[in-house]
């Protein structure tokens, strides 16, 4: 159940905030390395990263 509760706030998230949380929750990668592999700054990438977990709180909160 907290799976599928994760899994649909995360499916509210805009893509590439999503994808910065998954893989450095996930596969463990750095601000720096998303910095590089979304050729985006670094100060941008961590804005995303922060904002989404907000999102994601405020959304699993609201569902559990």
């Amino acid at each position: 159940d907290d799976a599928q509760i994760l899994e649909a706030c995360l499916g509210k998230l805009e893509e590439k905030p999503r994808d910065c949380i998954v893989r450095a929750y996930v596969e463990g990668l750095s601000h720096e390395e998303l910095s590089e592999l979304h050729s985006t700054p670094l100060g941008t990438v961590k804005s995303w990263i922060r904002r989404g977990l907000l999102s994601l709180k405020e959304c699993v909160n609201g569902l559990s």
